[in-house]
């Protein structure tokens, strides 16, 4: 063997170890023995990148004048991998200015650099580029075009680049489940993962969680209880399965049995507290959501955003008005409640529903983002107090600001003007609905709101 094929040898086993130390020594004796030619370069660029010394990576791309595609791209790859992923893209710029193509294992760290910047445009691009120019589409690239559709939430050419793959492994597979979970998809991630045509490949514990979201958001029961059976014969026990089990009897209404599972877990963290307080509030049992909360505390496992979603919805429902506004205080105290769009609509419906609608208004005020079920909880809290006009004021806020309302704004202020009387406010709010071409159900449904207005 050459001493230059020893040099690689020992740099890629450094690289392998992650040993800094024992790479610098090589690198140093490298130097010593003579200018270092494009192949060790390109090792060390790869080696110091691994070690995340990315500036030393770039010392080395730099120093190397003789570079080709597999140089290029282990320093673009060693970019992305650090969190560097502009400067991996603006790097590939310049490689294609010295007319160097990229190959498959180039576009595929590009893909994977877009999918962390969310630079879902660029990615199509680059996805693009690989089908004009003739580049193979190998797993790798395939597996990275995939991920980047995923958490893009372009379930359909996520699913297009699942069924173009010559073969289907673990990782793409769950992929693909974990996308349609994600995009509440549910019957098509649970068709996936029960397709006979994928039966030899085993799930891992990804696999495992999101099949169980999904029977979650469906209510399955039967098959949530066999992908827990299935959990247990395949020797799983991460504290984010025990989570997700929780989640799922919970959202099944098997309170006892979620219960079971969060006594018994050996772990609890700020999921586990979430997903049984999240699951006794959403399923009728507002008093032990809020036992559970103070449990939480005095086990100094501090709430987060999600916690706060439940507790004031658990309030809501009792109209618990003074335990709510302690909690808007602690909220407040610890820094929970600002630039949270998901707290303060949960705060904002909470106060509405305990008819409090001052307060309420104030928390509307506030919010710098607002999203639809921030509006319809506006709007249904004027509708509460039986104030249709304040209901009215607030739609029409939102109308000038060019936001469509959707099924259960319409309902909750066509209910508002039913209740007081408002026939001619209903019959406008009724044309719009038909100006807005909402769907006919719904038409359908503000015609006898509107019909209940006039017989009043």
């Amino acid at each position: 063997m050459t001493c230059i094929g020893k040099s690689l040898d020992f740099i890629r086993a450094c690289s392998e170890l992650r040993d800094i130390d024992e790479g610098r020594k090589l690198h140093c004796q490298i130097i010593k023995a003579g200018p270092p030619d494009s192949f060790v370069l390109t090792g060390l660029t790869d080696f110091y990148a691994k070690c995340g010394e990315i500036e030393c990576s770039r010392c080395a791309f730099d120093e190397n004048l003789d570079r080709n595609v597999v140089s290029w791209t282990s320093m673009i790859v060693g970019y992305v991998q650090n969190d560097c992923p502009v400067e991996g893209l603006i790097l590939f710029n310049r490689m294609r200015e010295g007319l160097i193509e990229g190959n498959q294992f180039t576009l595929g760290i590009l893909v994977t650099a877009c999918t962390k910047l969310g630079a879902l445009h660029q990615g199509k691009c680059f996805h693009g580029y690989a089908i004009k120019s003739g580049v193979q589409l190998n797993s790798y690239l395939m597996t990275a075009l995939l991920d980047m559709y995923v958490k893009c939430g372009v379930i359909r050419d996520a699913r297009s680049v699942f069924d173009e793959l010559s073969s289907i492994d673990l990782v793409s597979w769950t992929a693909m489940i974990v996308g349609y979970t994600q995009s509440n998809l549910s019957y098509d991630a649970l068709k996936l993962f029960l397709d006979k045509k994928w039966a030899g490949i085993l799930p891992n514990d990804v696999t495992i969680v999101s099949a169980l979201a999904a029977c979650a958001r469906m209510g399955n029961l039967n098959l949530g209880r066999s992908i827990h059976g299935l959990a247990i014969k395949l020797g799983f026990a991460e504290p984010t399965l025990m989570n997700a089990l929780v989640h799922m009897y919970a959202k099944c209404h098997m309170n006892r049995d979620a219960s079971y599972l969060f006594e018994t877990a050996s772990e609890k963290d700020v999921v586990s507290w979430n997903s049984i307080i999240s699951g006794c509030s959403q399923m009728g049992s507002p008093y032990e959501a809020l036992d559970l909360f103070q449990r939480m505390r005095k086990e100094s496992v501090s709430p987060d955003a999600v916690t706060l979603v439940s507790v004031f919805s658990a309030c809501a429902s009792l109209g618990a008005l003074q335990v709510g506004s302690s909690l808007h205080a602690y909220s407040v105290k610890e820094g929970l409640l600002s630039s949270n769009v998901y707290v303060s609509t949960a705060l904002l419906t909470f106060y509405a529903k305990c008819g409090d609608a001052g307060s309420a208004r104030t928390i509307f005020d506030g919010m710098q983002e607002k999203n639809t079920v921030t509006w319809s909880a506006m709007i249904g809290g004027y509708g509460v107090q039986g104030d249709a006009g304040g209901s009215l004021s607030i739609f029409n806020d939102m109308l000038r600001q060019e936001l469509k309302p959707n099924e259960v704004i319409f309902t909750t202020i066509l209910s508002a003007c039913s209740h007081t009387g408002m026939v001619g406010e209903g019959w406008n709010l009724f044309i719009s609905m038909c100006q807005m071409r909402a769907d006919p159900d719904l038409q359908q449904h503000g015609m006898r709101k509107y019909k209940q207005t006039v017989h009043l």
